[in-house]
């Protein structure tokens, strides 16, 4: 009697110990993928929690444990959008806001546009690297190259999509930052989520210059940006060369009047997400 007893004891407590490596092991699954978002710099991963998630990193894809954790409370952050521009065989430019719930019907096509339109803006690095950084530190330079081709090639499928799509017309795509009222701003004057001063424009700049984009007829400038023609859909003989331009998608922080021209549209789409 008293064998027995301790026999299903002894069973009972290696199943305790089983379960309690399995809870642990679906804790450090959940928890380690937002510690190594938050400790992801410009020179890559930290060392410590890259180290740390390699045993997890298969299960969290498999059970799509490590998607998201940004986007969620209490401080969810800024959406972002692509605007595409595609020129109409008339020469005039259409222009389209990605995702959009007025056409992307049901929910989950527009949420289908939504992930896509984040992974584009999640996977961004900036022009470079600076020549000087291959002497340096030639594999921070190579890394710096391999996270670029990675944008570059993601931005480039998308592009060439929409052409397939729009009997191959040219297209030029851009990322737009729909951001969130602070508390304080709020406070003294509500908002819609809306309001077009909550979006701006994200130009493809390199981090080390203090332009925004090429000023408008300078060929020499040595600056890639993601250029979208002004579009023209206002009636002939009624533009107004000196209209302010909408705040919608203007580039917060350094300001170049010639940059702004060349890339203001003439409003928000609708549909815009909130």
């Amino acid at each position: 009697m008293a064998e027995n007893f301790n026999a299903s004891s002894a069973i009972s407590k290696r199943r305790r110990v089983l379960l309690s490596g399995v809870i642990l092991f679906h804790f450090l699954a959940v928890a380690l993928p937002p510690l190594a978002f938050q400790t992801t710099t410009v020179d890559g991963p930290s060392p410590l929690i890259d180290f740390l998630i390699r045993p997890f990193r298969g299960y969290g894809e498999f059970f799509h444990l490590n998607r998201g954790y940004a986007f969620f409370a209490p401080d969810p952050g800024p959406s972002h959008l692509i605007q595409a521009a595609i020129v109409q065989p008339d020469g005039t430019v259409q222009e389209q806001m990605f995702p959009n719930l007025d056409v992307q019907w049901p929910r989950l096509l527009y949420h289908r546009h939504f992930m896509l339109s984040e992974f584009l803006n999640e996977n961004y690095w900036p022009p470079g690297p600076p020549d000087e950084m291959f002497q340096t530190d030639r594999m921070a330079a190579e890394y710096w190259q391999q996270r670029r081709g990675r944008y570059e090639f993601i931005r480039q499928s998308m592009v060439d999509h929409l052409k397939a799509v729009n009997d191959g017309r040219d297209v030029a795509i851009r990322r737009i930052e729909h951001g969130l009222p602070a508390l304080a701003d709020y406070l003294a004057e509500p908002i819609e989520l809306t309001d077009e001063r909550l979006y701006n424009l994200m130009l493809d700049q390199p981090l080390f210059s203090d332009q925004i984009a090429p000023a408008v007829g300078n060929p020499d400038a040595n600056i890639e940006t993601e250029v979208i023609p002004v579009p023209q859909n206002q009636p002939s003989g009624e533009t107004d060369p000196e209209a302010s331009p909408s705040p919608v998608l203007q580039q917060s922080g350094s300001h170049n009047p010639n940059s702004e021209r060349l890339e203001t549209p003439s409003a928000r789409p609708q549909g815009a997400p909130q």
